[in-house]
């Protein structure tokens, strides 16, 4: 991972909300990991808060490699969730997937290393 995505990612869930992208040169909302405008190619971008709602686009069930806690494979759910400010962000879904799959779907933060939190999606009716 280059170190202007890792960064990124970092700057992605500051304070526990939901980070994507401006560009300065066109104005365009880029999605969270962006490091450059995609529509202009313009490398200024500035941080917006996204309300981190959404509705999910596609959607994937994977197994993954046994859980620590139960020993069984835990399934997962990969998705790609279209954010209300229009950019696309790819994320895990915790919880069941909604069905129809298009129902909303709201951020939430799991932390995955002391001071790092990684965005996952829930059904909003699930709140």
């Amino acid at each position: 991972m280059s170190a202007g995505l890792a960064r990124r990612g970092c700057e992605t869930t500051r304070f526990g909300q939901l980070v994507i992208w401006r560009c300065r040169g066109c104005a365009v909302l880029l999605a969270p990991l962006t490091v450059v405008c995609s529509s202009c190619g313009a490398g200024t971008l500035e941080p917006i808060t996204s309300a981190g709602v959404g509705v999910i686009v596609s959607c994937r069930v994977v197994d993954r490699t046994p859980d620590p806690v139960c020993g069984a494979p835990c399934p997962s759910v990969i998705a790609i969730v279209a954010l209300d400010e229009g950019p696309w962000v790819y994320s895990w879904i915790d919880g069941d997937v909604p069905v129809p799959s298009e129902r909303p779907v709201r951020v939430r933060f799991r932390s995955t290393q002391p001071g790092e939190r990684f965005p996952v999606f829930v059904p909003r009716d699930s709140e």
